[in-house]
């Protein structure tokens, strides 16, 4: 067991209990203690990856992401697993969302193509190049599994004989002998 803390702050982490961490001290461990009735000093241990005393278990970490509303665990969990957390759109109604989607992943390709070209630029790419250009790589899949959401969420059913015949019935005409409208059914 280890008394040092850990302050170094986790931006990218592919580690979830570094992520715990990193969530539980920016959204404040007395805060989360509270909020899941237990002892404080139980939760710093909890979220300290370096503490061998105090186990942070499945519930924990889904109460953690939960009330934090952060998915910070669940990326470096899947990123561990060797995939990507994508968080699907709540709802998508016109075309505008599936233009922005598509310029933003032209503009995270970019990202990872210019990270390419830097890291080359000597020649060589190091250990820390090549994690900086999976880093740029895996949001750019993130975006593009994002797009594959904004497209679902916009098919739709052709319409069929019988809606055609329904939407025929429905006419309303506009008949000037009488300066209103009149509601015509057309049978098919």
């Amino acid at each position: 067991m280890t008394t040092r803390t850990l302050k170094r702050k986790t931006l990218s982490c592919t580690d979830p209990l570094y992520a715990a961490h990193a969530l539980g001290h920016e959204f404040g461990v007395d805060k989360l203690a509270n909020t899941l009735f237990q002892q404080p000093g139980v939760m710093y241990n909890k979220l300290n990856p370096e503490n061998d005393s105090n186990h942070l278990y499945l519930r924990d970490a889904v109460h953690l992401t939960d009330i934090a509303n952060d998915d910070r665990i669940l990326s470096a969990w899947c990123s561990q697993r060797g995939g990507v957390f994508v968080k699907l759109p709540e709802a998508v109604n016109c075309d505008e969302e599936l233009s922005d989607q598509l310029l933003k992943i032209s503009e995270q390709m970019g990202m990872a193509l210019a990270e390419i070209r830097a890291s080359r630029a000597d020649g060589v790419i190091t250990h820390d190049e090549f994690e900086s250009i999976g880093r740029e790589l895996t949001n750019t899949v993130r975006e593009v599994l994002s797009l594959k959401a904004v497209v679902s969420s916009q098919v739709r059913e052709l319409p069929t004989s019988n809606q055609a015949t329904t939407a025929k019935l429905n006419t309303v005409k506009f008949n000037p002998a009488i300066n209103s409208a009149v509601s015509v059914k057309v049978t098919a």
